[in-house]
């Protein structure tokens, strides 16, 4: 305590607030960049949300020539096989078009409505699939035939079929709830299904069956196979300029919109690692500052600790009044950067929470072991800084 009443006289409290300031305000950044990343990181990994996984529904442009006939929009197997060995694609396969006549009527509550359609049928191997229902199944013998809608077909039906011809809105609940009978007809035969809508996906714009029972079908009620007509196709990076100049110089389309959305996840992710880098050159601007604050007080004491050297005080003891202040400036540091995290975090999960599926109870512990760990960086450099320009001093 003596030693501390000694030498704080030559503190500059204007150097110290600044260091503190720049300190906060590095660390906050470095802390907000990581708990965000961390936060959102599920969107961008897992098969929902803004950025899930990436696919692509590729066809063929439809031209006069493929109109008369001239051409064709299928893919051929050759076709297929140089989109496979594209160094930018990791998988790729066909849609399975039902060649048989479809059929639906609705019923709800045992009562059959005067309601039916045509429909069309088609499958993707399941894991294109954005979704998997527990119903999602089917085996030879089964009368029951789940059903994946795209969610843009509710949409068009709520506003825009329905209020045209006064019908009642639905939400995709409700119209989870209605019983479908799907009749099939086909090479002089015809069959009877039960059927139910089981989900909704956002990736893929067409009523899909399970492929089972695509192929089952076809092969009962439907003609020869036919080359596909949409291929699917999983990119390693949607950015991938090779990408785009494969599809224009093949006269290939686009058909959803996830370009962009890649494009999306790039610059978010991009921004995010741009703000931290920003937040990382404060704090060691911070440190520098730190640094040249404790060169100067130690210099401004020169001639205390030549006296405190010479009355048997070792390099160690007389360092530690401007350690322990290092410490207790740093654990404040710490603790408003916490605080602040926390009130900024708590603020754009309301904004997001629709969209992020985030671990509560993670959170804190990051932010102890990511901003402990610069904080307890910062001290030992800062620390061992003192105790070499006081060793420097005493010999």
């Amino acid at each position: 305590m003596l030693l501390w009443h000694l030498l704080r006289k030559n503190i500059a409290i204007g150097q110290l607030v600044g260091y503190i300031l720049a300190t906060l305000l590095g660390l906050t950044i470095v802390l907000m960049s990581i708990q965000f990343f961390t936060d959102i990181r599920p969107v961008f990994s897992e098969k929902k949300g803004v950025f899930a996984r990436d696919y692509l529904v590729i066809s063929k442009k439809v031209s006069i020539f493929k109109t008369l006939k001239i051409s064709t929009t299928s893919f051929s197997k050759d076709e297929m096989k140089e989109i496979s060995d594209q160094p930018f694609v990791k998988r790729l396969a066909g849609f399975t078009t039902a060649t048989f006549r479809v059929y639906a009527s609705m019923a709800m509550g045992g009562k059959v409505a005067n309601l039916g359609t045509s429909l069309f049928f088609e499958s993707v191997p399941n894991q294109f699939l954005d979704i998997k229902p527990e119903d999602w199944k089917w085996n030879e013998g089964s009368n029951f035939i789940p059903i994946i809608l795209p969610r843009s077909y509710l949409t068009l039906y709520n506003f825009g079929f329905a209020p045209s011809q006064g019908l009642p809105q639905l939400s995709g609940s409700m119209l989870s709830k209605l019983d479908l009978t799907i009749e099939l007809t086909g090479n002089a035969k015809d069959a009877l299904f039960h059927s139910r809508i089981v989900g909704f996906t956002d990736r893929i714009n067409s009523i899909l069956v399970p492929q089972s029972f695509m192929e089952w079908a076809n092969a009962q009620f439907g003609t020869a196979l036919t080359p596909p007509s949409r291929l699917i196709l999983e990119p390693y990076n949607l950015t991938d300029p090779r990408m785009g100049d494969f599809f224009a110089s093949h006269d290939y389309e686009v058909a959803n919109d996830k370009a962009a959305a890649g494009e999306a996840s790039s610059f978010l992710r991009t921004l995010i690692f741009v703000v931290l880098g920003v937040g990382v050159i404060i704090t060691l601007l911070a440190l520098g500052l730190m640094l040249l604050s404790i060169n100067l007080l130690i210099q401004k004491n020169h001639e205390k600790i030549e006296n405190l050297a010479l009355a048997g005080y070792s390099a160690s003891v007389i360092a530690r009044p401007y350690q322990g202040l290092v410490i207790v400036i740093n654990s404040i540091i710490f603790l408003l950067s916490f605080l602040m995290v926390s009130y900024l975090r708590d603020y754009y999960i309301a904004m997001f929470s629709s969209s992020l599926h985030i671990d509560e109870t993670a959170w804190a512990w990051n932010n102890l072991i990511w901003g402990g760990g610069i904080i307890l960086g910062l001290t030992i450099v800062n620390s061992l800084w003192v105790y070499l320009k006081v060793r420097e001093i005493r010999r």
